[in-house]
């Protein structure tokens, strides 16, 4: 994906919603364009020509042939082909655009409530699973199309040998999971026991992982334990059999940070694979949870070496494969939002 068109209505509080998912991405090097609905009114256009490389006037298109779709005035302009294209917008004009120009379609759900009869290719709940899903569109499945093709075979694979009565059929489906690992192992370098054993090592109907992240707030900073391999991530870990979200968000923050904390507050539900690298092979769904202290301090222990508080704009390395920046920047938000509603993919 190259370029981000966005469908703006000329008026402070639409452009405001969106305006730091453009800083992220024009640092991240998008072309960014803007359609806006009504020309007449010139409130905000200082602040779209800051933003965006190009600005077309869906009423107002020299070009006869393209009046009734701007988004074709765009890629003339731009010189972007349509394959490369996101067009964000929120009605059902919107859509008809986008398809007719045949680029990628996503509603944003921030402009509008309701999704009736309004069909896309992405739907966004919040400005920042835009920037989440160009990440996913960026990196996979294209980059390692293997990886989802020796996982789908996994999954088949472990729901047959569930599931069938014939012992030739689990004889069969045995075979097939046995050629997934065998693609993995050939794939990452990494031996067959040690792809049999995080790989095809479970019974059953399988189901992703779960993982919870604690966010704990202090003077506006949020806390972030040191790993022994020197990147830092939010406290949290595996949710064993016998705990629940919060339980086992309130035990991984006393194993990880010494710290007991009272879990008050539901952040946000991702996909792993959808924010984190690298993309695993096999599902993930992590719980971030917002946390206060009670008490406690931190104790050396074997999994951290160290605590800290940090600032937004002051993070160190981070272990990218368990938390982003970008879910940190959630936590931010839900944390000064009493209102937050949790979002998920």
């Amino acid at each position: 994906m190259k370029a981000i068109i966005f469908k703006i209505n000329h008026s402070k509080q639409s452009f405001d919603k969106i305006k730091e998912l453009l800083e992220e991405l024009r640092a991240a090097h998008y072309q960014l364009g803007a359609i806006v609905s009504e020309p007449n009114d010139t409130s905000v256009l200082p602040a779209l020509n800051n933003y965006f490389d190009i600005v077309v006037c869906a009423e107002n298109n020299d070009n006869s042939s393209m009046a009734s779709n701007p988004l074709l005035q765009y890629l003339k302009l731009s010189g972007v082909e349509k394959e490369e294209v996101l067009f964000v917008g929120h009605t059902m004009d919107d859509r008809q655009c986008a398809q007719q120009a045949g680029v990628r379609f996503g509603l944003a759900l921030w402009e509008c409530p309701s999704v009736k009869h309004i069909y896309a290719d992405y739907y966004f709940n919040t400005p920042q699973e835009v920037s989440q899903s160009l990440y996913q569109l960026t990196n996979t499945p294209a980059v390692m199309p293997w990886l989802h093709w020796a996982t789908e075979l996994q999954f088949i694979a472990q729901a047959g040998m569930t599931y069938s009565k014939d012992p030739f059929d689990i004889e069969r489906f045995e075979r097939l999971r046995e050629i997934s690992a065998e693609i993995m192992s050939a794939k990452t370098g990494l031996t067959m026991e040690y792809v049999r054993s995080v790989f095809c090592n479970e019974t059953g109907f399988q189901t992703p992982k779960l993982d919870t992240r604690a966010a704990i707030f202090e003077e506006d900073k949020i806390l972030l334990v040191e790993e022994n391999n020197g990147t830092w991530s939010l406290p949290g870990g595996w949710v064993d059999a016998n705990q629940s979200i919060k339980s086992n968000t309130i035990k991984e923050v006393k194993e990880e940070a010494g710290l007991d904390v009272v879990a008050t507050k539901l952040i946000a539900i991702h996909d792993r694979n959808k924010h984190n690298v690298p993309p695993y092979a096999y599902g993930v769904t992590k719980a971030f949870v917002l946390c206060e202290i009670i008490g406690g301090n931190f104790t050396t222990n074997t999994e951290t070496r160290g605590s800290k508080y940090f600032g937004l704009d002051e993070l160190p390395p981070l272990a990218e494969e368990k938390n982003s920046r970008s879910q940190i920047a959630l936590c931010f938000k839900a944390y000064k939002n009493d209102r937050w509603e949790p979002v998920f993919d």
